[in-house]
């Protein structure tokens, strides 16, 4: 089960292949963005990851557009040292409560959470095999992010595509967090240690995170997703905006 708990206040997921603009209509849409994100959105060598970036900042847009109800031209982003999104016009006041919010998008979806007060982050993957390398040389090369309990529910199943499923999910749940936190490759994946519930059952977690909470589930057999989200505490304001809104659409 995917609980809304009041602290989340945006939690958005739109697929892609449901949005098919022509060459023009794609050209029009490109000019409602900073320049600057415009030009990082043209770089990519393909289409699909183009749209994905594309999406994905119009998210962000449409987030605040909704909140403050002025036209998305006066919305500005800018990118912290981490790379990571932030508001920066409309400027917050002192006493507005601290808005986080992330983004992530791989395969056919995008998707966006956002929460007060709370530090939040997102991941989602599509559930493929690797294209240059056979599914057991792919795990290798990532088995050190993963403890010895999780790697053996990762392998257990017979067929490679449930394995798959399996690592997928785990690796949501750890880059959700990862991107909450926002130090990268300083952090030993391994040490984060999860117990996928059954049915209904609760999440279990190791001790070093058990401040925080994890959520996930499936957008469609595909592609899964995860989200963390703890009190703020001492994050950084330059990590956070503002905003008061209650989404209107849901996973």
């Amino acid at each position: 089960m995917f609980l809304a708990p009041s602290k989340i206040i945006a939690r958005w997921a739109f697929n892609v292949q449901d949005w098919n603009p022509s060459k023009e209509q794609y050209k029009q849409v490109l000019l409602s963005i900073q320049s600057e994100e415009r030009e990082r959105i043209e770089k990519f060598k393909f289409f699909i990851d183009s749209k994905l970036a594309l999406v994905g900042r119009l998210l962000m847009r449409f987030l605040f557009n909704k909140l403050y109800k002025i036209p998305w031209n006066e919305i500005k982003f800018a990118r912290t040292k981490e790379n990571k999104p932030i508001l920066i016009k409309p400027e917050s006041n002192p006493n507005d409560p601290i808005i986080n919010f992330n983004i992530s998008h791989h395969g056919d979806w995008v998707v966006l959470v956002a929460a007060e007060n709370c530090r939040i982050g997102i991941d989602v993957m599509k559930v493929e095999y690797p294209k240059r390398q056979t599914v057991q040389e792919f795990f290798e090369t990532l088995r050190d992010q993963f403890s010895n309990f999780e790697w053996n529910i990762i392998t257990t199943p017979l067929q490679e595509i449930d394995q798959l499923h399996q690592f997928y999910r785990y690796w949501c749940l750890k880059e959700s967090y990862v991107k909450a936190v926002g130090i990268g490759l300083a952090l030993d994946l391994k040490t984060i240690e999860f117990h996928l519930p059954e049915n209904d059952e609760r999440m279990n977690i190791s001790e070093n995170v058990k401040q925080w909470n994890f959520e996930e589930l499936y957008l469609d057999n595909l592609h899964c997703v995860a989200v963390s989200y703890s009190t703020l505490g001492d994050v950084d304001n330059e990590y956070a905006s503002r905003q008061n809104l209650f989404a209107l659409a849901l996973y």
